[in-house]
């Protein structure tokens, strides 16, 4: 059975710093016409970093959509022609005030895959050294030092509610990596 739907025309309904909307005109498989509402996104980077405690750093953050403070791992979109693991590297340092030796690609996530293309690459960061926290202008970060109990308690107790952090830990889990959480 064929799946695809074929873009017929695209219109930009709105342009903003770190999205557009598009509302295309589709045809779907069966020659229907239609229309898909979507958000065109950068990429981004997220990352879980093990500290040489043992602990892990993991945010508090408040996200505004949603109007409430979030936990998740340090991330961020790439800057234009970045290559994704440099944004890991880079945003756990802007962030955290660590910087990473060690950086393992473990994967990458569709976030909301019904309306928007962004795309999430995953990372796993160790031998970190301390340096010093950058923030970018407006943004403001609580960063914590935590056990893999306790961000297994936020995940059980249902605060740790981020998807590109669940889904590193998920992924974590299932790979040769597992024994370093």
């Amino acid at each position: 059975m064929e799946l695809k739907e074929k873009q017929v025309d695209s219109e930009l309904i709105y342009k903003g710093k770190i999205i557009d909307v598009y509302k295309d005109k589709v045809s779907l498989p069966d020659g229907t016409i239609t229309y898909r509402e979507y958000i065109k996104h950068c990429k981004a980077s997220c990352v879980l970093a093990k500290l040489p405690n043992g602990k892990f750093l993991i945010e508090k953050q408040f996200r505004y959509p949603y109007q409430e403070v979030i936990y998740e791992f340090p991330a961020g979109k790439c800057d234009k022609n970045e290559d994704p693991i440099n944004t890991a590297s880079r945003e756990l340092e802007e962030e955290t005030g660590y910087k990473a030796n060690k950086v393992t690609y473990l994967g990458k996530m569709y976030p909301t895959c019904a309306y928007t293309d962004e795309v999430i690459y995953l990372y796993f960061a160790e031998d970190l050294v301390k340096t010093s926290q950058n923030l970018d202008e407006n943004e403001n970060v609580e960063v914590l030092e935590m056990s893999k109990e306790e961000i297994l308690n936020l995940v059980r107790s249902g605060e740790l509610k981020d998807a590109k952090s669940l889904c590193i830990l998920t992924l974590i889990q299932n790979s040769d990596l597992k024994e370093k959480l």
